[in-house]
Protein backbone atom coordinates (compact mmCIF):
# COMPACT_ATOMS: atom_id res chain seq x y z
CA UNK A 1 0.00 0.00 0.00
CA UNK A 2 1.22 3.47 -1.09
CA UNK A 3 1.71 5.87 1.64
CA UNK A 4 1.87 9.46 0.65
CA UNK A 5 2.59 12.64 3.59
CA UNK A 6 2.76 16.14 1.97
CA UNK A 7 1.85 19.60 3.10
CA UNK A 8 -0.32 21.61 1.07
CA UNK A 9 -1.30 25.22 1.27
CA UNK A 10 -0.43 25.06 5.02
CA UNK A 11 -2.52 21.71 5.82
CA UNK A 12 -1.46 18.66 5.86
CA UNK A 13 -2.84 15.84 3.48
CA UNK A 14 -1.98 12.04 4.62
CA UNK A 15 -3.00 9.51 0.93
CA UNK A 16 -2.80 6.41 2.00
CA UNK A 17 -4.18 4.26 -1.30
CA UNK A 18 -7.12 5.96 -2.79
CA UNK A 19 -8.28 7.35 0.40
CA UNK A 20 -7.05 10.91 1.68
CA UNK A 21 -7.20 12.40 4.72
CA UNK A 22 -7.01 15.73 5.39
CA UNK A 23 -6.01 17.43 9.07
CA UNK A 24 -8.19 20.23 10.20
CA UNK A 25 -6.43 21.08 13.65
CA UNK A 26 -3.40 22.88 12.76
CA UNK A 27 -2.10 23.99 16.20
CA UNK A 28 -3.56 21.84 18.25
CA UNK A 29 -2.24 18.56 20.45
CA UNK A 30 -3.91 16.74 23.30
CA UNK A 31 -2.61 14.98 26.36
CA UNK A 32 -3.89 12.66 28.29
CA UNK A 33 -4.44 13.54 31.83
CA UNK A 34 -5.79 10.49 33.34
CA UNK A 35 -9.32 12.07 33.89
CA UNK A 36 -11.72 9.34 32.61
CA UNK A 37 -13.84 11.53 31.00
CA UNK A 38 -13.74 9.69 27.86
CA UNK A 39 -14.96 6.63 29.93
CA UNK A 40 -17.52 8.62 31.23
CA UNK A 41 -20.59 7.40 27.80
CA UNK A 42 -21.60 11.25 28.39
CA UNK A 43 -23.65 11.60 25.02
CA UNK A 44 -22.19 8.61 23.19
CA UNK A 45 -21.76 4.82 23.87
CA UNK A 46 -18.43 2.52 23.53
CA UNK A 47 -19.22 0.38 20.20
CA UNK A 48 -17.29 -2.65 19.36
CA UNK A 49 -16.02 -3.86 15.77
CA UNK A 50 -15.71 -7.21 14.71
CA UNK A 51 -12.37 -8.18 15.96
CA UNK A 52 -12.89 -6.07 19.34
CA UNK A 53 -15.64 -8.19 20.10
CA UNK A 54 -13.21 -11.34 19.77
CA UNK A 55 -10.38 -9.85 21.72
CA UNK A 56 -12.71 -9.50 24.62
CA UNK A 57 -14.28 -12.67 24.42
CA UNK A 58 -13.77 -13.73 27.71
CA UNK A 59 -15.48 -10.18 29.29
CA UNK A 60 -18.73 -11.68 27.89
CA UNK A 61 -21.08 -10.63 30.57
CA UNK A 62 -19.65 -7.08 29.82
CA UNK A 63 -20.63 -6.85 26.66
CA UNK A 64 -24.18 -6.33 24.91
CA UNK A 65 -25.99 -6.69 21.76
CA UNK A 66 -27.14 -2.69 20.61
CA UNK A 67 -30.60 -4.73 18.80
CA UNK A 68 -30.95 -4.00 15.63
CA UNK A 69 -27.73 -3.40 13.65
CA UNK A 70 -27.03 0.17 13.69
CA UNK A 71 -26.15 2.52 10.29
CA UNK A 72 -22.59 1.98 10.90
CA UNK A 73 -22.91 -1.96 11.19
CA UNK A 74 -22.18 -1.92 14.90
CA UNK A 75 -24.16 -5.03 16.91
CA UNK A 76 -22.21 -5.10 20.07
CA UNK A 77 -21.42 -2.58 22.76
CA UNK A 78 -19.76 -2.02 26.57
CA UNK A 79 -22.52 -1.61 28.76
CA UNK A 80 -22.43 1.21 31.34
CA UNK A 81 -22.76 1.86 34.65
CA UNK A 82 -23.61 5.21 36.89
CA UNK A 83 -19.91 6.21 36.45
CA UNK A 84 -19.68 5.42 32.91
CA UNK A 85 -18.19 2.07 30.87
CA UNK A 86 -18.18 -0.86 33.42
CA UNK A 87 -14.48 -0.79 33.25
CA UNK A 88 -13.88 2.42 34.52
CA UNK A 89 -12.45 1.64 37.74
CA UNK A 90 -12.44 4.47 41.15
CA UNK A 91 -9.12 5.39 39.98
CA UNK A 92 -10.15 6.41 36.66
CA UNK A 93 -8.49 4.01 34.64
CA UNK A 94 -9.25 1.39 32.23
CA UNK A 95 -9.50 -2.49 34.03
CA UNK A 96 -9.05 -3.52 30.14
CA UNK A 97 -5.14 -2.01 29.52
CA UNK A 98 -4.31 -2.88 33.28
CA UNK A 99 -5.63 -6.25 33.00
CA UNK A 100 -4.84 -6.99 29.07
CA UNK A 101 -2.71 -4.23 28.19
CA UNK A 102 -3.31 -1.24 25.59
CA UNK A 103 -3.76 -3.28 22.42
CA UNK A 104 -7.11 -4.74 23.84
CA UNK A 105 -8.45 -1.65 24.47
CA UNK A 106 -11.85 -1.00 22.25
CA UNK A 107 -10.70 0.86 18.76
CA UNK A 108 -13.48 3.34 19.71
CA UNK A 109 -11.39 3.97 22.83
CA UNK A 110 -8.03 4.35 21.55
CA UNK A 111 -9.42 6.61 19.06
CA UNK A 112 -10.57 9.19 21.23
CA UNK A 113 -9.96 12.11 21.45
CA UNK A 114 -9.87 12.11 17.64
CA UNK A 115 -12.98 11.29 15.10
CA UNK A 116 -13.78 11.90 11.44
CA UNK A 117 -16.32 13.57 9.14
CA UNK A 118 -16.37 13.51 5.27
CA UNK A 119 -15.60 16.20 2.88
CA UNK A 120 -17.19 17.54 -0.46
CA UNK A 121 -15.34 15.63 -2.33
CA UNK A 122 -15.19 12.59 -0.64
CA UNK A 123 -12.24 12.97 1.14
CA UNK A 124 -11.77 12.54 4.87
CA UNK A 125 -11.18 15.25 7.37
CA UNK A 126 -9.80 13.79 10.51
CA UNK A 127 -10.96 15.93 13.57
CA UNK A 128 -10.03 16.46 17.41
CA UNK A 129 -12.98 16.66 19.53
CA UNK A 130 -12.24 19.86 22.06
CA UNK A 131 -14.09 18.74 24.82
CA UNK A 132 -11.35 16.36 26.16
CA UNK A 133 -9.87 17.75 28.64
CA UNK A 134 -6.25 17.03 27.76
CA UNK A 135 -7.19 19.64 24.81
CA UNK A 136 -4.33 22.03 24.63
CA UNK A 137 -2.08 24.46 22.26
CA UNK A 138 0.69 22.92 20.22
CA UNK A 139 1.98 20.73 17.34
CA UNK A 140 0.41 16.80 16.74
CA UNK A 141 2.93 14.32 16.95
CA UNK A 142 2.61 12.73 13.82
CA UNK A 143 2.61 9.58 15.25
CA UNK A 144 -0.26 10.25 16.75
CA UNK A 145 -2.11 11.38 13.69
CA UNK A 146 -0.98 8.34 11.88
CA UNK A 147 -2.50 5.96 14.99
CA UNK A 148 -5.99 7.80 14.67
CA UNK A 149 -6.25 7.58 11.00
CA UNK A 150 -5.53 3.64 11.76
CA UNK A 151 -8.05 3.30 14.41
CA UNK A 152 -10.74 4.58 12.55
CA UNK A 153 -9.75 2.09 9.29
CA UNK A 154 -9.70 -0.10 11.58
CA UNK A 155 -12.98 0.27 13.45
CA UNK A 156 -14.89 1.36 10.25
CA UNK A 157 -13.33 -1.51 7.89
CA UNK A 158 -15.37 -2.16 4.57
CA UNK A 159 -18.14 0.72 5.72
CA UNK A 160 -15.72 3.68 5.08
CA UNK A 161 -16.37 3.75 1.41
CA UNK A 162 -20.15 3.45 2.35
CA UNK A 163 -19.60 6.41 4.92
CA UNK A 164 -18.06 8.81 2.02
CA UNK A 165 -20.19 7.81 -0.53
CA UNK A 166 -23.25 8.81 1.96
CA UNK A 167 -21.46 11.86 3.10
CA UNK A 168 -19.98 13.73 -0.24
CA UNK A 169 -21.89 16.12 -2.14
CA UNK A 170 -23.35 14.98 -5.47
CA UNK A 171 -23.38 18.79 -6.84
CA UNK A 172 -20.42 20.51 -8.50
CA UNK A 173 -21.63 23.64 -7.58
CA UNK A 174 -22.31 25.50 -4.32
CA UNK A 175 -23.44 28.77 -3.13
CA UNK A 176 -21.46 31.99 -2.54
CA UNK A 177 -24.56 33.51 -1.41
CA UNK A 178 -28.27 33.46 -2.21
CA UNK A 179 -27.93 33.98 -5.45
CA UNK A 180 -24.33 33.48 -6.71
CA UNK A 181 -22.88 29.91 -7.73
CA UNK A 182 -19.54 28.64 -7.34
CA UNK A 183 -17.61 25.94 -7.18
CA UNK A 184 -17.01 23.23 -4.09
CA UNK A 185 -13.07 24.25 -4.48
CA UNK A 186 -13.65 27.79 -4.85
CA UNK A 187 -15.78 28.20 -1.20
CA UNK A 188 -12.97 26.08 0.19
CA UNK A 189 -10.26 28.12 -0.48
CA UNK A 190 -12.48 31.63 0.21
CA UNK A 191 -12.55 29.84 3.85
CA UNK A 192 -8.80 29.39 4.25
CA UNK A 193 -8.19 33.29 2.92
CA UNK A 194 -10.67 34.29 5.68
CA UNK A 195 -9.61 32.41 8.27
CA UNK A 196 -6.48 33.14 7.62
CA UNK A 197 -6.03 36.16 9.57
CA UNK A 198 -3.64 37.58 12.14
CA UNK A 199 -6.33 39.43 14.07
CA UNK A 200 -10.00 40.78 14.14
CA UNK A 201 -9.22 43.55 12.21
CA UNK A 202 -8.22 41.25 9.45
CA UNK A 203 -11.09 38.79 9.52
CA UNK A 204 -13.18 41.80 8.97
CA UNK A 205 -11.80 43.42 6.01
CA UNK A 206 -11.83 40.36 4.73
CA UNK A 207 -15.60 39.68 5.39
CA UNK A 208 -16.34 43.17 3.74
CA UNK A 209 -14.00 43.02 1.10
CA UNK A 210 -15.52 38.94 -0.63
CA UNK A 211 -19.25 38.96 0.85
CA UNK A 212 -19.74 42.96 1.57
CA UNK A 213 -20.43 41.96 5.19
CA UNK A 214 -19.68 44.19 8.09
CA UNK A 215 -19.70 41.94 11.11
CA UNK A 216 -19.45 45.06 13.76
CA UNK A 217 -23.36 45.82 12.02
CA UNK A 218 -24.64 42.76 10.31
CA UNK A 219 -27.15 40.42 11.80
CA UNK A 220 -28.21 36.82 11.42
CA UNK A 221 -31.13 35.05 12.16
CA UNK A 222 -30.27 31.65 13.95
CA UNK A 223 -33.32 29.65 15.76
CA UNK A 224 -35.44 32.81 15.08
CA UNK A 225 -33.75 35.46 17.17
CA UNK A 226 -31.74 37.82 15.99
CA UNK A 227 -27.89 38.30 16.91
CA UNK A 228 -25.66 40.91 16.64
CA UNK A 229 -22.22 40.36 15.13
CA UNK A 230 -20.35 42.44 17.15
CA UNK A 231 -16.74 41.12 18.42
CA UNK A 232 -15.43 43.75 19.53
CA UNK A 233 -15.19 42.35 23.28
CA UNK A 234 -12.42 42.85 25.50
CA UNK A 235 -11.79 38.37 25.51
CA UNK A 236 -12.52 38.52 22.36
CA UNK A 237 -9.67 40.69 20.99
CA UNK A 238 -7.48 38.57 24.06
CA UNK A 239 -7.74 35.48 22.82
CA UNK A 240 -8.44 36.60 19.18
CA UNK A 241 -5.92 34.26 17.34
CA UNK A 242 -7.13 31.41 19.49
CA UNK A 243 -10.83 32.08 18.46
CA UNK A 244 -9.99 32.86 14.42
CA UNK A 245 -8.21 29.36 14.63
CA UNK A 246 -10.87 27.79 15.83
CA UNK A 247 -13.48 28.96 13.62
CA UNK A 248 -11.86 27.78 10.93
CA UNK A 249 -10.72 24.55 12.00
CA UNK A 250 -14.55 24.78 12.08
CA UNK A 251 -14.84 25.83 8.14
CA UNK A 252 -12.47 23.18 7.62
CA UNK A 253 -14.46 20.95 9.32
CA UNK A 254 -17.43 21.93 7.17
CA UNK A 255 -19.99 21.29 9.72
CA UNK A 256 -22.15 24.27 7.96
CA UNK A 257 -21.67 23.59 4.15
CA UNK A 258 -25.33 23.24 3.80
CA UNK A 259 -25.83 26.64 4.14
CA UNK A 260 -24.63 29.19 1.90
CA UNK A 261 -21.12 30.55 2.17
CA UNK A 262 -21.87 33.75 3.75
CA UNK A 263 -24.98 32.62 5.61
CA UNK A 264 -21.99 30.13 7.16
CA UNK A 265 -19.66 32.84 7.45
CA UNK A 266 -22.16 34.16 10.23
CA UNK A 267 -22.76 31.22 11.73
CA UNK A 268 -18.94 30.96 12.60
CA UNK A 269 -18.44 34.78 13.56
CA UNK A 270 -21.60 34.48 15.99
CA UNK A 271 -19.70 31.01 17.68
CA UNK A 272 -16.49 33.25 18.12
CA UNK A 273 -18.83 35.84 19.58
CA UNK A 274 -20.30 32.77 22.00
CA UNK A 275 -16.59 31.75 22.28
CA UNK A 276 -15.78 35.40 23.60
CA UNK A 277 -17.73 34.66 26.60
CA UNK A 278 -14.88 32.59 28.24
CA UNK A 279 -12.56 33.81 29.80
CA UNK A 280 -10.70 29.76 29.14
CA UNK A 281 -10.95 29.61 25.70
CA UNK A 282 -10.20 26.05 25.39
CA UNK A 283 -12.60 25.39 28.33
CA UNK A 284 -15.07 27.09 25.99
CA UNK A 285 -14.32 25.11 22.72
CA UNK A 286 -15.21 22.24 24.62
CA UNK A 287 -18.51 23.21 25.38
CA UNK A 288 -19.17 24.57 22.10
CA UNK A 289 -17.71 21.60 20.06
CA UNK A 290 -19.81 19.35 21.90
CA UNK A 291 -22.93 21.38 21.59
CA UNK A 292 -22.52 21.16 17.06
CA UNK A 293 -21.11 17.53 17.40
CA UNK A 294 -24.38 16.21 19.10
CA UNK A 295 -26.51 18.73 16.43
CA UNK A 296 -26.77 18.68 13.04
CA UNK A 297 -27.62 21.99 11.35
CA UNK A 298 -30.09 21.65 8.61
Amino acid sequence: MICLEVWINNFFIKEVGLTKWEITFDGITYECINCGYCCSCKDWRIYLSYFDALKLKEYAEYIEKTGDINELGFTKRLKINKRGCVFLNKDKLCNIQIEKGYDFKPTMCKLFPFSFMVKWNGDLLLIIKHYCNGIKKGKCDDKIIKHAIECCEELYLDELDKIRLIGMESSAKTRLNKDTLITWEEREELGRYIFDSSNLDELSEKCWELLKLNISKETIHMHNNIHKLNLKSEIFIKNEKEIIRYLGELNKREHFRKLNFKKEICYLINIGKELSKYPNVFRGEGIIDSKILNYNIR
